[in-house]
């Protein structure tokens, strides 16, 4: 009877053991994180006697001696787990601590003057980063979770919007587009999930045109704008510049510019005003060539490297036709060229007549339009290059519409024939006027000898007529 009841006892204490082992809820936390595990309802009383165990050892207690706890949280740590937890308040009873770690997962249980209050499982994740959360471009990121627990499933989502399911998640060659806030959705077998987020924040040189177009020998500027401040030191995050360069490389690989870089911040020596806007890089060419310029600049964080580089093409519209010697009703080709182009952008010619429009097929740099030289299609063609309805560049040719009978051999041979007849007739003119002008004078002088003659037995006095005098004139 004794036995029986031995063994009755027995087993009234394990299952006693067992029932405060079933947690009664869940608690989720994150590494580095605050939690909170609630015991009971709040009292206005403050209690002397409370104990948490964790697992079914003591782990934190108060009584009237003041405060004891368990076992160390690991064997190599000197700081007992229970010095990172506190229960704040007596009333409450809430264990609490400001930074959880993996190794605090468990279940635990709260005891009130000797007797089970409350029992609650806490599990702990972590969501990794590797290799940091904050990265350079063009870097590789792989972001996980570790728990104590391995029943759980994990989805992925970056901005509230879901891209992958699975207990990692690989990203390659990373864009400082996909900077952002990424959630990893837990969830347990029995239907319990949580939420934990991890911000990444990409470093590097923001999307700008990769093509610059040239108007004549006007100065142009090659974007390069970064999404950090990186003309200024300390940078953020640690990052710093290194070393980078500029090079012409359509014909030869020149270099055009050298970064001067000081504790980590860069600029171009030609640019390095205190004003300028810290997060702008870009270089300005006073005499642009027609091709490829090639920019880059090696990053470091921690002990990282990375080499980003970027190419710009300057580029400048030409317009021509395919013949020099332009007639009336010929037929001529017009033609558009350009260096480099996007590959949603297009040439078109454009006329005040609408109907000769014509526009190419996306991303071709060359463009042709057949025309016959008459009225309606003479005047100022426009070249231009447009994606959508924008127009990044243009350039004009003027079509003179020429006569027709300016080509015609008969035409000049007239034209000489009547130079001729012309120079003639003003030279037989110009014969006879002289002719004329002799025989008037010679006439006139005969009447003066007449007159003198029929005259020269008059005597007059010094106001009349004087022979003399009219003998000198004649």
């Amino acid at each position: 009877m004794k036995e029986k009841l031995r063994r009755f006892s027995l087993c009234l204490l394990f299952c006693q053991a067992g029932l405060a082992l079933v947690p009664s809820e869940k608690i989720f936390g994150e590494v580095g994180k605050k939690i909170s595990l609630p015991c009971r309802d709040s009292r206005k009383e403050e209690l002397q006697n409370i104990q948490w165990n964790k697992d079914g050892e003591m782990f934190v207690k108060y009584n009237k001696m003041g405060k004891s706890h368990g076992k160390a949280e690991d064997p190599s740590s000197i700081t007992s787990a229970g010095k990172r937890f506190n229960v704040q308040h007596r009333t409450s009873c809430n264990l609490e601590t400001n930074e959880v770690k993996l190794i605090d997962s468990g279940i635990f249980t709260c005891l009130i003057q000797g007797v089970l209050e409350k029992t609650v499982e806490l599990i702990v994740f972590e969501v990794l980063a590797e290799p940091s959360d904050t990265l350079i471009m063009t870097e590789n990121l792989t972001l996980s979770v570790k728990s104590s627990i391995r029943t759980f499933d994990v989805s992925w989502l970056k901005d509230g919007v879901k891209i992958r399911d699975g207990p990692s998640l690989e990203m390659t060659n990373v864009m400082i587009e996909q900077s952002g806030i990424y959630t990893c959705h837990i969830r347990m077998k029995d239907g319990a999930e949580t939420r934990l987020s991890k911000t990444i924040s990409v470093k590097g040189f923001k999307p700008t045109p990769t093509i610059v177009y040239m108007s004549g020998k006007q100065p142009i500027t090659l974007p390069f704008i970064f999404n950090f401040k990186v003309r200024e030191s300390p940078l953020l995050d640690g990052i710093r510049a290194v070393e980078g360069d500029i090079k012409y490389i359509s014909s030869t690989n020149k270099t055009e510019e050298t970064l001067k870089v000081t504790s980590g911040a860069a600029c171009w020596p030609s640019k390095c005003e205190p004003k300028a806007d810290p997060e702008d890089l870009s270089y300005r060419v006073l005499r642009p060539k027609s091709g490829r310029y090639h920019l880059e600049i090696v990053l470091q964080i921690a002990n990282r490297d990375r080499r980003l580089q970027r190419d710009v093409c300057v580029t400048s519209l030409t317009v021509s036709t395919s013949d020099d010697h332009i007639v009336s009703e010929s037929n001529v080709t017009l033609l558009c060229n350009v260096n480099c182009i996007g590959k949603d952008s297009r040439l078109c010619w454009h006329h005040v007549n609408k109907s000769y429009e014509i526009c190419g097929l996306p991303g071709k740099e060359k463009l042709a339009k057949n025309i016959t030289i008459v009225p309606e299609t003479s005047g100022n063609w426009t070249c231009g290059v447009f994606t959508g309805d924008k127009r990044l560049a243009s350039i004009n040719l003027t079509l003179e519409m020429p006569l027709g009978f300016l080509s015609s051999p008969l035409f000049w041979v007239t034209v000489v024939v009547g130079v001729i007849v012309f120079l003639l007739i003003v030279t037989i003119l110009t014969i006879m006027i002289a002719r004329h002008r002799r025989v008037r004078r010679a006439r006139y002088r005969a009447w003066l000898i007449e007159n003198l003659h029929h005259h020269r037995r008059c005597e007059c006095d010094y106001k009349g007529f004087s022979p003399q005098r009219l003998r000198h004139n004649v």
